[in-house]
């Protein structure tokens, strides 16, 4: 008998016949197992052990004792970043639970757990059972002693060796990418392993292009789209029947045009501005009529749902749709005739909303622009890429947009415009140079466009469907907001927090901020108090825009919520179809939208890291002046002023005295020389080394 089949029958036993002893002999004798046996027994009962399926007694093991028992999903970062302790994340909020009290789970591990006592803070609690591993195909690289292989993972979240079991020859995956599959989870409070076989060679470590392929693996992402749904994708015609144009608003002689990045292929949006002779306006918005082709129930339905999202990794995309819809049919491209819903909101002389209406529409854009021309225009009042009517076009909208802007601003919408990363790849694939990214005057027209379209799109959801998916953004805890406001008056910045004007004094507090520096700390570290966007069925409001309905309609060639609300719309609006999404539905659709989200992002701050680890392997001599965001009680947390490339450095390297990070006034010291450092000094730093994350090294002048 094997592990894995012995491993079966003894959760299950003891799952029938709980609260009792479980002794080796005789769990033998249930089993009618041999001596040879007994070790397999002992691994097994050791593995669930580590799950929080039994408590040993000396001895002999027993079932835990009962308590109320919750079922979240365990979050790792902290623990990664050096805190000791981690995350439950719930639908009612993130219970802190301390390493120890970690049983053997691992990151997005689905966990039982009991809440030990409630703080101000919040509810603190303690793991008592796996329920399910999230994560057992990993991505990194090996490396031996010895005879033993050991296996680390490129996720700094997963947090330990896993020893490889199977022969396996070091010298055939010596400096490669490997992926490999967990086969026992070991046991965390024994100091036993995790241990776990290979599966596959994805490439050299120093090919840049392999980064890609771990990315994908390690997130589990689609990257090819099923037979069944090709074959769904190829009975679309390739031009706009006459009958589904007669049923529409003709917009193909009206004034359009697409404003995106550089690159871009998928262009879901495209705006015209009319100024009428009684001196309003009519801004519209078209966005592209996934719908049409995405029908309900369908393959391409179901799969578009899985997916999620469009996941964008530098210089590769894996579309939610595949390329015949996301860069064809879909795509507003110029001088082609293309489905569209349309928003009109009408605005008075002086860019006051006089009000809004939505139809199904057909255009014909004019011209595809991209963010640099346009900011070019504005800048020096001309660009001669542009078509002349178009450029008219844009600085009408320009005054509407800069309203649009101080109108937000005003009833409280929060701004944090903080730098992207952007890549300079060669042609190799490898990073050669990363800056910096702003927004700029054009993305802010853009934004503005489509906050306003899906402002409307929410308050007709909410008032004409039954059930509705919207963009929310819940309140921030008020312990989460005074202890930022406690590292705000450290550093001599008053916030007076109350229920009541919490966005006028965030407001303010941003206001205050002197410079960029300032800004790239406290931006940081106010939004981290705050909650995370997610997709609901509730309709709770958007606190960072200050909203009380907010939903995302604009972008659905790569947002299953944005293709789920035009559904929404031709159902309950236009009563195109007599097929209702069930609340049910909804709630999934939100829960999973929100998940798959989630995934993107982890996936493409991951590649960002991988590929800023890849370059700064090429720095590793040189100097750099860094600025202090943060600390904990480990490290001293550092951003490069050169590139954004983030790291760390050690408290215990800092020089020969001992340092320690003072949380009331929020810096770090020494004990006996008494030399601090704060957030936004500035300091000279060498990398160290790079495992998963940038160690620096203090360089003292």
């Amino acid at each position: 008998m094997n592990f894995q089949e012995l491993y079966k029958k003894v959760k299950v036993y003891i799952e029938k016949h709980p609260k009792q002893e479980y002794k080796i002999h005789k769990l033998s004798s249930v089993f009618h197992l041999k001596k040879k046996h007994y070790k397999i027994l002992k691994k097994v009962l050791r593995n669930l052990q580590g799950e929080g399926l039994l408590v040993k007694r000396k001895r002999s093991y027993t079932t835990p004792p009962s308590n109320i028992k919750h079922i979240g999903t365990f979050d790792a970062t902290a623990l990664a970043k050096n805190y000791p302790f981690g995350y439950i994340e719930t639908e009612h909020g993130d219970v802190k639970v301390y390493i120890e009290n970690t049983l053997n789970a691992y990151h997005q591990d689905i966990v039982e757990f009991i809440v030990l006592k409630e703080t101000k803070q919040g509810s603190v609690g303690k793991i008592t059972r796996i329920m399910e591993r999230m994560n057992s195909i990993l991505i990194g690289s090996c490396f031996h002693v010895n005879t033993h292989i050991y296996f680390v993972s490129d996720n700094p979240k997963i947090d330990t060796e896993i020893e490889i079991i199977e022969p396996t020859d070091f010298n055939e995956i010596r400096d490669k990418k490997v992926v490999i599959e967990i086969t026992d989870w070991g046991n965390r409070a024994q100091d036993i392993l995790p241990q776990g076989k290979l599966k596959e060679t994805l490439g050299s470590l120093e090919d840049p292009n392999v980064d890609f392929l771990s990315i994908i693996k390690e997130y589990g992402l689609p990257k090819d789209f099923s037979e069944e749904v090709m074959k769904e994708v190829e009975t679309f015609p390739d031009s706009v029947s006459k009958y589904e144009i007669s049923r529409r608003k003709d917009f193909r002689e009206l004034l359009t045009f697409t404003i995106d990045p550089k690159t871009a292929k998928d262009f879901d949006d495209a705006i015209s501005l009319e100024k009428q002779e009684n001196g309003t306006y009519k801004l519209y918005i078209h966005i592209a009529d996934v719908s049409h082709y995405v029908k309900y129930p369908s393959v391409l339905f179901n799969d578009a749902y899985e997916r999620g999202t469009s996941v964008y990794l530098l210089q590769n995309v894996i579309p939610m749709l595949p390329f015949k819809l996301s860069n064809q049919l879909c795509s507003l491209q110029p001088d082609v005739e293309r489905l569209t819903l349309t928003v009109i909101i009408n605005y008075d002389q002086d860019f006051n909303a006089l009000g809004s209406s939505m139809y199904p529409s057909v255009i014909r854009s004019d011209q595809r622009l991209n963010y640099e021309q346009v900011d070019q225009l504005f800048e020096t009042g001309d660009n001669p890429d542009i078509h002349p009517l178009i450029k008219e076009n844009l600085l009408l909208m320009r005054p509407l947009a800069q309203h649009l802007t101080k109108e937000r601003y005003a009833r409280g919408s929060l701004d944090f415009d903080l730098p992207e990363s952007e890549f300079v790849f060669d042609e190799q694939g490898a990073p050669v140079d990363i800056l910096r990214t702003h927004q700029t005057e054009s993305h802010l027209l853009i934004e503005e466009f489509m906050l306003a379209a899906n402002e409307f799109v929410a308050k007709l959801i909410a008032q004409k469907c039954n059930a509705g998916i919207f963009r929310i953004h819940e309140s921030p805890k008020s312990e989460k907001l005074t202890e930022f406001a406690h590292i705000a008056r450290a550093y001599g910045h008053n916030m007076a927090m109350t229920h009541k004007n919490t966005h006028t004094a965030i407001k303010h507090f941003l206001n205050s901020l002197k410079d960029e520096d300032q800004h790239r700390v406290f931006d940081y570290l106010l939004l981290r108090s705050l909650m995370k966007a997610k997709y609901s069925y509730q309709n709770v409001g958007h606190f960072g825009l200050a909203l009380d309905s907010y939903t995302h309609f604009t972008s659905p060639i790569r947002r299953f919520p944005d293709l789920i609300v035009h559904h929404l719309i031709k159902q309950s609006l236009f009563e195109w179809t007599t097929k209702r999404f069930s609340l049910d539905e909804i709630k999934s659709f939100s829960q999973h939208s929100s998940a798959m989200e989630i995934r993107a992002m982890n996936a493409e701050r991951s590649l960002g890291q991988l590929k800023k680890n890849r370059f700064m392997r090429k720095n590793m001599d040189k100097v750099f002046e860094a600025l202090i965001v943060n600390f904990n009680n480990q490290n001293v947390f550092v951003e490069l002023i050169t590139y954004p490339i983030e790291g760390y450095i050690p408290l215990e390297t800092l020089g020969k005295d001992y340092f320690e990070f003072d949380q009331s006034r929020y810096y770090v010291i020494g004990k006996r020389s008494k030399q601090r450092f704060s957030l936004c000094q500035k300091i000279q730093v060498r990398v160290k080394r790079i495992i998963h994350n940038i160690e620096f090294e203090l360089v003292r002048e």
